[in-house]
């Protein structure tokens, strides 16, 4: 028996090493898509943000405004317009994702301490760009509103503290934890590694497991025993080199794009084995249900980005519909990667209640998969064996 087993271990390996195209998927197409994908983000946070200003009046007080917007690290002024047709234009044409229109009114205001206006259009198209687009826009405002109220108070006989205190009565000062760039890099980088993996790891197994009529196994050319035998072959042997493949995405990935970790590695490597069990149970299960290996990949590809949306990783569970949240709790992705980005950033450990659920969550997915692909796959083993005996016996007849 432990022949057997040894027989099967390695004929999992070679017939990986044999298949350049499993190899690659396997071992290699992970981190390099995790590469592309994370150094897609590796800026952080949306710059260069492209706007044209329309000025009419050129003043003074106007270049001083605009150029609060150069000097930003957010904004790149494009162009400077007398008029707002071919500023249109321009957002329409995708040459720029905003306007600053400033009316004509704007320095005499200011000089009749009067409140100016400025009139900002942002592209909302690209939410992302938006967003980013509105609160980088307030900031600027915020800056020079300040800057000149001081200098009016100052000019009549006020420090600047307390033409600073005249301007803004209350101070806030905010410091954002965990992420303190706001770095979409840091805030999804962790889920799309996970997401990557996913997917080429589960098609991986589930070919491994769609491939076995090929292979002689669910034939009934096998003994029964040996059938079994070779099911916790491909267990062992997916789950071993999974796990350090999922491992070394995430090592090159954090090391490479500079990720904090807070938390502790023996909990991350611990969530990490639970989440590989859960999808090799999955992904036995499905290539033991699906026809064919095309047939599982055309699942995986129509499933993989749902599952990514449901997990509440990008998006909070708070804001879904309570039915779609009660199907995510099924999700073995649901329960890793939002704990995986709770440890690395905020340092959790499995004392907090919400890890330990999501760990035991992971442990009970992964045994109910195992076991229900277990029972099918010697379901599929027996009802080869019975079939190869009767067409035995009818041609013995």
């Amino acid at each position: 028996m432990i022949l057997t087993f040894f027989k099967g271990f390695r004929r999992e390996l070679i017939r990986l090493l044999k298949d350049p195209r499993g190899l690659f998927m396997f071992l290699i197409a992970p981190i390099a898509l995790n590469l592309i994908v994370c150094g897609v983000f590796s800026n952080g946070i949306v710059k260069n943000i492209r706007l044209a200003a329309v000025d009419g009046a050129s003043s003074a007080k106007t270049r001083e405004l605009i150029r609060a917007f150069e000097d930003s690290d957010r904004f790149i002024i494009a162009a400077v317009l007398p008029e707002q047709e071919e500023a249109k234009r321009m957002l329409e044409a995708g040459e720029i994702e905003g306007i600053l229109i400033i009316p004509d009114g704007y320095t005499r205001a200011l000089q009749l301490r009067q409140q100016a206006e400025v009139l900002v259009g942002i592209n909302s198209a690209n939410n992302i760009v938006g967003n980013s687009a509105v609160v980088s826009v307030m900031q600027v405002v915020k800056t020079i509103s300040t800057r000149i109220a001081v200098k009016s108070y100052v000019a009549t006989g006020s420090t600047v503290a307390e033409g600073t205190a005249k301007v803004m009565p209350i101070s806030t000062v905010l410091r954002p934890w965990f992420n303190p760039q706001f770095s979409y890099l840091i805030y999804l980088g962790l889920g799309l590694v996970a997401l990557i993996f996913h997917q080429l790891f589960m098609l991986t197994v589930a070919t491994a497991f769609a491939e076995e009529k090929k292979e002689g196994i669910l034939t009934g050319e096998l003994p029964k025993r040996d059938c079994i035998i070779h099911f916790f072959n491909k267990m062992i042997f997916y789950g071993v080199t999974g796990f350090l493949n999922l491992w070394l995405n995430y090592y090159v990935v954090m090391r490479l794009f500079g990720f904090p970790m807070r938390g502790s590695k023996e909990d991350m490597l611990l969530l990490c084995g639970y989440y590989l069990f859960s999808m090799l149970g999955f992904g036995a299960l499905l290539g033991l249900v699906c026809k064919n290996t095309l047939h599982a990949m055309q699942w995986l590809m129509a499933l993989t980005y749902p599952i990514f949306i449901l997990t509440g990783f990008s998006w909070p569970h708070t804001e879904m519909p309570a039915v779609l949240v009660e199907a995510a709790q099924i999700l073995p992705a649901t329960h890793f990667l939002t704990p995986l980005r709770n440890i690395v950033l905020m340092g959790m450990s499995y004392d907090t209640p919400s890890l330990a659920h999501a760990r035991d969550m992971l442990l009970l997915l992964g045994a109910a998969a195992f076991l229900l692909s277990l029972l099918l796959f010697i379901g599929k083993v027996f009802w080869a064996d019975k079939k190869k005996t009767a067409g035995e016996e009818a041609v013995q007849a």
